[in-house]
């Protein structure tokens, strides 16, 4: 599914506590994730977002967390566990040519993708699939890292996501990052 993968190496200075001053996701996150939801992480490396969204959606709600490394989601589970939410997670490894999100079909509340949309070779993809996953009203926050995506190819990336039927309903202030927030 990626056109360059990040490291897995990265994928520890990205779980890193540090991150937390400048995206926290207990800050982030409470707006759009609720206790029973159903949500999805996309390029969910580590689990920076993961692991507090599983807090989040308590015993009741679920995490599907998807990746491309199944190194990514091994040091994942691993941490889960440790944090006692592996309960509420549900790990995929998808596909050069699918992201595995088919059985969810309509069934998912709130999407994440956190610096990965730039990695997909082919967005179109990622847009139809996660609105096939979304409810009717279900909402998809995408953030790509500042210092890497230049506003204009985050703008052209908010453009896919329009032409595969997202409007934007949001453009949310995270830290270091372009961000919008779209709805089915």
């Amino acid at each position: 599914m990626a056109e360059h993968v990040c490291p897995v190496w990265v994928g520890y200075l990205l779980s890193s506590p540090l991150r937390k001053l400048i995206q926290n996701p207990q800050k982030i996150l409470p707006p759009h994730v609720k206790p029973g939801m159903t949500v999805v992480d996309i390029g969910c490396a580590m689990g920076f977002f993961s692991i507090p969204m599983a807090g989040m959606v308590g015993p009741k709600g679920r995490v599907v967390c998807v990746d491309i490394q199944e190194k990514m989601l091994q040091s994942l589970k691993k941490r889960a566990v440790k944090a006692g939410v592996d309960a509420a997670m549900a790990y995929r490894l998808c596909a050069n040519d699918s992201f595995g999100l088919e059985d969810l079909d309509q069934g998912v509340d709130f999407i994440l993708a956190s610096a990965v949309a730039h990695e997909v070779p082919d967005p179109a993809r990622l847009f139809t699939e996660t609105r096939r996953a979304l409810k009717p009203g279900g909402r998809f926050l995408l953030c790509e890292p500042a210092g890497h995506v230049s506003r204009q190819q985050f703008q052209d990336t908010v453009e896919q996501a329009r032409a595969c039927g997202y409007r934007v309903v949001d453009s949310p202030g995270i830290g270091r990052s372009h961000a919008v927030l779209l709805e089915k």
